[in-house]
């Protein structure tokens, strides 16, 4: 499916409305993410991952705060959250300062995109249907392996 490139700036908040950001430009990649980390974050199968250049996220208004979480592996999970309900709106990468994942479901309109590709599939829920395109058992080797097979997809008629 070919999707037009960005019209307008896309919009987004957390749940209580207080933490409002607009998105400049076209995501860079969007994919299910089966994670143990994003099951547990999103309640769901999977978290849907949306990643922009951090230049294309512009916060528009609200009060945020970063929470660093120190994992058993020894990995630190950032995510910026909204100060009242606690909603992540984002997170940041520790290894990509340029880029951040935007949480695809606090976003106004979730029908702009649909996410293409699954990372860490060897953990997923053996009932969830994983969405098009590309299946990662992992962290795929290539760091920008999903955002060449977005792209790709993208381009496509």
């Amino acid at each position: 499916m070919s999707i037009a490139p960005l019209a307008t700036p896309l919009t987004g908040c957390c749940t209580c409305g207080r933490v409002r950001y607009r998105i400049l430009e076209d995501p860079i990649a969007f994919y299910a993410c089966h994670c143990t980390d994003c099951r547990r974050e999103s309640g769901a199968a999977y978290g849907l991952s949306m990643v922009f250049r951090r230049g294309a996220l512009e916060p528009a208004g609200g009060e945020v705060r970063t929470i660093r979480v120190e994992l058993a592996d020894g990995r630190t999970r950032c995510a910026t959250v909204c100060t009242h309900c606690l909603v992540r709106v984002w997170s940041d990468s520790r290894n990509y300062a340029q880029i951040v994942n935007l949480s695809a479901g606090t976003l106004d309109d979730a029908n702009a995109y649909e996410p293409f590709g699954n990372m860490w599939l060897a953990s997923a829920c053996a009932w969830a249907t994983p969405v098009p395109g590309p299946r990662f058992d992992r962290q795929p080797e290539d760091p920008i392996a999903m955002v060449r097979a977005w792209q790709e997809h993208r381009r496509k008629p």
